[in-house]
């Protein structure tokens, strides 16, 4: 009877150490910023938008509606394009920061937050359209979470 009190409560420690290693931890995934911009080259500017992409010719696609720069190399058997576009705006002052990029299970969950320029802040007149299309090291879905920041210059 002793040795059996001894090893229930030891068995239970074991069982409470295979259940915390049992989630998997969140992890933060590989990205690199291909293109990014205030400007749309072209007159036509876009709209807000946030698109993933899964192939070369969406890719080439996107990136001709927004600039002249040359192509960069990805592996779409490994790799994903997330393009976020704040699509036309009036003045300056606006920006797109990436806060993070994270594995969880079976998708990769991104936060984007849209900086706003503030009621001080001052502004050039020119029309922009920022955007910027990131490759990110994984082919799982891609959930993304958006925010707005207001600057305080």
């Amino acid at each position: 009877m002793k040795k059996l009190l001894i090893l229930v409560p030891f068995i239970f420690q074991i069982q409470g150490c295979n259940e915390a290693s049992a989630t998997s931890p969140v992890v933060s995934t590989k990205y690199e910023i291909l293109h990014q911009s205030q400007y749309n080259e072209y007159a036509d500017s876009t709209n807000k938008s946030v698109i993933i992409i899964r192939s070369q010719l969406d890719y080439e696609n996107e990136l001709l509606k927004r600039t002249s720069e040359t192509i960069k190399l990805v592996n779409f058997e490994e790799e994903t394009i997330l393009l976020i576009d704040m699509g036309a705006r009036k003045s300056g002052g606006y920006d797109i920061d990436i806060q993070s990029f994270t594995e969880e299970n079976d998708y990769i969950r991104t936060k984007i937050i849209y900086s706003l320029p503030g009621d001080n802040c001052s502004t050039t007149q020119a029309n922009t359209n920022p955007f910027k299309l990131i490759k990110i090291k994984t082919t799982k879905e891609v959930l993304v979470t958006e925010e707005l920041s207001t600057s305080s210059c």
